[in-house]
């Protein structure tokens, strides 16, 4: 893949549906897609639980189609918690995940957070690899909506070349 296929945006209203496929097939892909339920609400209405709140959402697109996709909800003033990391199951492995993920660490140190918290199935061993390699640290183990996960943080530094 050529980067500049890559177009990499805030989520606009359009992406929705989208945005929707991507969440349900990625999810699928990896064996962690249950029934819909409330626990899904936030994708339903993404530009107040994301974008209004202080946080930021942003969808890779590549052509046409939704490549990838990736949220920050601010969680209190210096945390942001990352959700809703996803990535087309046809076009993993190609440096999308820490494209958006890079996107979302620079735009969480321009909105102000110190810090990103976020949590991933035990199943999910391509993300657990992906946050490790990008310097997040495993806290600790839980259960989330019936799914063993595990939950990780880093703390962010300013590009402040005047240092």
């Amino acid at each position: 893949m050529s980067q500049d296929e890559l177009i990499l945006r805030r989520f606009e209203s359009g992406d929705s549906d989208g945005v929707w496929y991507l969440h349900r097939s990625a999810s699928q892909d990896v064996g962690v897609c249950g029934p819909e339920g409330a626990w899904e609400d936030d994708l339903r209405n993404i530009e107040e639980v994301y974008i209004g709140s202080g946080g930021d959402f942003v969808v890779a697109h590549i052509g046409l189609r939704l490549a990838a996709m990736g949220g920050l909800k601010p969680f209190d003033d210096d945390v942001a918690e990352l959700k809703r990391m996803r990535v087309d199951p046809i076009r993993q492995r190609r440096g999308l995940g820490r494209t958006v993920l890079r996107e979302l660490e620079s735009r969480a140190v321009a909105l102000g957070f110190k810090w990103i918290m976020l949590d991933t199935t035990t199943i999910q061993v391509g993300a657990q690899r992906l946050y490790e390699s990008a310097g997040y640290v495993r806290r600790r183990e839980g259960m989330l909506h019936g799914y063993a996960v595990i939950f990780y943080e880093k703390r962010l530094t300013r590009h402040d070349d005047s240092a």
